[in-house]
């Protein structure tokens, strides 16, 4: 772990404990207020690290053996005369070890021991209810108007967001099927940029995120888009759907990107795959590409642009370096159809393959990453023949096997420098540790597909029923000579609706099939349409951020931070009604360890956004805290209300099989996003 990468780590957890100590300080002003004795106001929990008392001042853990040693008896056991007589404050102020948490003592009041009442004028349970309501609910006002303020500081300062501005598209997602209204196949396009959504203003990218995520299940959500060229905005109806590993409804697009190349721990990651190929060695984290082909570019989308229209031509780009504009020649491949595969399991790695009419390329693979058991093993270039008994696997089919694999050795065969070489790898976790591209290079092909998916039905693929081996080379389409798939597809294309094609047999003496292939015009005009594509992925670069900001203006700042306080409380209860409605998964909560492990990301962007994160968990925490449930807040709460309707508190059996209960649940929520948090971090 890097230095910076601590230290964010260290800010955020000072952050996360001062978020809960203003809770608390919230309940402790209260009480004070309220006249109730406050035996302690602890910062953390766990064992005291350091604390004050007036009278004793600061020591090295509890200021009890003191007060014991100085006057006989612990301050809790004294009177309020006693206390004055001796010089001592009734509250011993204490920092703990473990910064989740934090908590107010009263007397009378226990959360976890409603028996522990007293009949001292002071205690909680002799204090009116009224201002008992005040101080129970003072720790989430507290949370409320601190993210208030955050959010404030945040928008005076200006805050980078992800510009409501389409990026990528996944195939067959929401985003990919639908037709703007009153056009048809008119989908929606990288470069869109998203005007309202449910006829609210997109302010961010996030908006458009959170919209999908948070979407009643088959409610669909309507948005619309200003495209360039166009007078009139597109309006797109899109149902969100579960389209990734994540399992949480989305729409299925991605934020647009700049072209700067991305820099810190995502940028070393572009790093080891861009520097695969001797093409990319003179880039280096943060460049700005700022021209293609001799046009200047400003967005990734315009580069993109250069790639479709390169006619498989490698791109000439121009980057900015310390030293200079260095030209870099950007290699491009032909896109490949995308095929839905049949009986994938919906945990798999991958549930779909690349190719055309059920052929395939291999698996190249690019690099090894520095996390892997096999480091040193694998060349990049090599190309996977065989793993264990799988002959020829797809990429897809290679990740989907090794995913069930036992952890230990697997027998591998590669191709490299054009031999078949024989290696013995570690699996571990069902991975390699390696990264893997299509090896378009080469006119070979994959383990067919027999089936595949098409509109939700399963139909056969063209080669279904020829008898097509895995590991055979394509040698002729239509008796033209290929040498790698940018061939293959350019003859596919050429040869309009009847295709004959050549393969040499992966079997001894390499006997030589020829299949006859006659497909659809529609299939054909499906073929020429597809593009181009480079190494140069739009998740490569910096999205296109906007600046959320007053302008300077105070009074528009107090009314952003409102506003987005008022948005992020309605998230939250949004997303424990989805958590209910089961569009959104348990394991996407996140407890402390996640919570820290994302601010630590997420304080790299700087100390604004890093304030506003704090001021969503502050959200969070209000809610989360006056939830109707037993031990928190909102169940004491609760009681009170009880109290004052019908003239006494809850019996002590219910309340103690309350606080068992609530103890319970938040056990056992603490187990569940502990063990989210660790098996994240641990993927």
């Amino acid at each position: 772990m890097s230095l910076d990468s601590m230290l964010n780590m260290i800010m955020i957890i000072l952050g996360f404990g001062f978020l809960i100590g203003i809770h608390e300080l919230g309940h402790f002003l209260a009480a004070k207020w309220a006249g109730i004795r406050t035996n302690a106001f602890a910062i953390g929990m766990g064992p005291q690290i350091f604390s004050y008392r007036k009278g004793v001042g600061f020591c090295y853990k509890s200021t009890k053996t003191i007060v014991i040693k100085k006057f006989g008896k612990d301050a809790t056991e004294m009177s309020d005369d006693e206390l004055n007589e001796n010089g001592l404050s009734e509250t011993e102020y204490s920092l703990r070890l473990l910064p989740i948490g934090g908590f107010v003592s009263m007397l009378g009041q226990e959360d976890a021991n409603p028996d522990a009442v007293s009949e001292d004028p002071r205690s909680y349970n002799k204090c009116p209810i009224g201002k008992r309501m005040v101080v129970v609910s003072a720790g989430v006002i507290m949370n409320a108007l601190l993210a208030c303020f955050l959010f404030l500081i945040c928008f005076q300062i200006g805050v980078n967001f992800e510009a409501p501005i389409i990026g990528a598209i996944l195939p067959d997602s929401p985003a990919a099927r639908t037709s703007a209204n009153g056009y048809e196949n008119l989908t929606l396009q990288s470069g869109d940029t998203v005007i309202t959504i449910d006829g609210k203003e997109a302010k961010t990218f996030m908006n458009l995120q959170i919209a999908g995520a948070m979407a009643k299940p088959g409610k669909p959500v309507v948005i619309e888009v200003k495209r360039e060229g166009l007078d009139t905005l597109l309006t797109y109806s899109m149902t969100p759907s579960s389209v990734s590993e994540e399992g949480i409804l989305e729409l299925g697009v991605f934020p647009a990107s700049s072209l700067v190349l991305r820099s810190g721990d995502l940028g070393e990651q572009v790093m080891t795959e861009l520097h695969t190929d001797k093409e990319f060695l003179p880039l280096k984290e943060g460049m700005h590409m700022v021209s293609a082909n001799g046009k200047d570019i400003d967005v990734w989308s315009q580069f993109n642009n250069a790639v479709e229209q390169s006619g498989g031509n490698p791109v000439q780009t121009n980057w900015e370096a310390q030293d200079g504009i260095i030209e870099v020649s950007v290699p491009v491949s032909p896109k490949l159809n995308v095929i839905r595969l049949v009986d994938v399991p919906a945990e798999a790695p991958q549930n779909y393959e690349r190719g055309f009419f059920g052929m395939c390329p291999l698996a190249r693979i690019t690099s090894t990453l520095p996390t892997s058991p096999n480091s040193g093993l694998f060349q990049s270039g090599d190309v996977v023949l065989k793993v264990a008994s799988l002959e020829a696997p797809r990429m897809g089919q290679l990740r989907n096997f090794l995913s069930t694999y036992p952890d230990g050795v697997i027998d591998l065969v590669v191709l490299r420098n054009g031999k078949k070489t024989s290696l013995q790898a570690e699996v571990k976790s069902g991975k390699l540790g390696i990264l893997l591209k299509d090896a378009m290079e080469l006119p070979f092909v994959a383990q067919p597909l027999q089936r595949q998916q098409v509109s939700g039905k399963v139909v056969p693929t063209r080669i279904a029923n020829y008898q097509l081996l895995g590991g055979s080379e394509i040698v002729n389409i239509n008796g033209h000579e290929v040498s790698n798939w940018k061939d293959i597809r350019n003859e596919f294309i050429a040869a309009d609706e009847s295709i004959s094609i050549a393969l040499n047999n992966p079997t001894k003496g390499n006997p030589t099939t020829e299949i006859d292939l006659q497909i659809s015009q529609q299939e054909h005009q499906d073929l020429a349409a597809l593009g181009w594509s480079s190494p140069l992925a739009m998740q490569m670069f910096d999205p296109i951020y906007i600046v959320r900001s007053s302008g300077g203006n105070p009074i528009k700042a107090v009314q952003m931070g409102f506003d987005e306080t008022v948005d992020m409380l309605v998230m939250t209860y949004l997303t424990i009604d989805r958590l209910l409605r089961r569009s959104i998964g348990v394991d996407q909560l996140r407890g402390p360890v996640g919570i820290i492990h994302i601010g630590s990301k997420i304080a790299d962007r700087g100390y604004s956004y890093l304030f506003f994160f704090l001021a969503i968990i502050s959200v969070n925490l209000a809610v989360l805290n006056f939830l109707p449930l037993p031990i928190v807040d909102g169940g004491l709460f609760l009681y009170l209300v009880y109290e004052k309707l019908f003239k006494k508190p809850p019996s002590i059996a219910f309340q103690n099989a309350a606080a068992v209960l609530g103890l319970g649940l938040i056990a056992t929520l603490f187990l569940v996003t502990f063990y989210n948090d660790i098996a994240r971090l641990l993927g």
